[in-house]
């Protein structure tokens, strides 16, 4: 005779596994907007640098702001799409905002794929192991 050992209250292994999925996505999400957050505080805090407080009148300023465009980063395997200052020189030339110039220069997607190939991870499975956490299109990141 066989019997079922198994009690009857125990969760599913499904349902455990679901919600560490959703865990897992929405830590996710908190990394990559306290990234961005960060990010925008260090662009910020290099305008500022170049040009001065906001809204002000300093004549030994060495450029000035010129609006926001839209640039991409590397995240997870992927890129997202993130808010920027412009700065033009007094010139009228652009000028390079140097913690977007590195964020954006940084290879992580290329490390990410070379530490998923030291892993081992093949090829067929690499575009599962490089996902966007859910939604990460559908929120907006601006820099201050």
């Amino acid at each position: 005779m066989t019997r079922d050992i198994t009690p009857a209250g125990w969760p599913a292994t499904g349902a455990v596994d679901e919600a560490f999925a959703e865990v897992r996505a929405s830590f996710d999400r908190f990394c990559l907007a306290a990234g961005i957050e960060a990010l925008g505080t260090m662009m910020e805090a290099d305008v500022t640098a170049a040009c001065g407080p906001r809204h002000g009148r300093d004549a030994a300023r060495r450029a000035h702001r010129w609006g926001r465009t839209r640039g991409r980063i590397g995240f997870h395997g992927g890129k997202i799409e993130v808010e920027r200052p412009r700065v033009r020189g007094v010139d009228g030339r652009e000028v390079t905002i140097p913690s977007w110039e590195t964020a954006a220069q940084e290879d992580w997607l290329g490390r990410w794929a070379m530490n998923l190939m030291l892993i081992n991870v093949s090829t067929r499975r690499f575009g599962r192991a490089v996902r966007l956490p859910e939604r990460a299109k559908e929120i907006r990141f601006f820099a201050r």
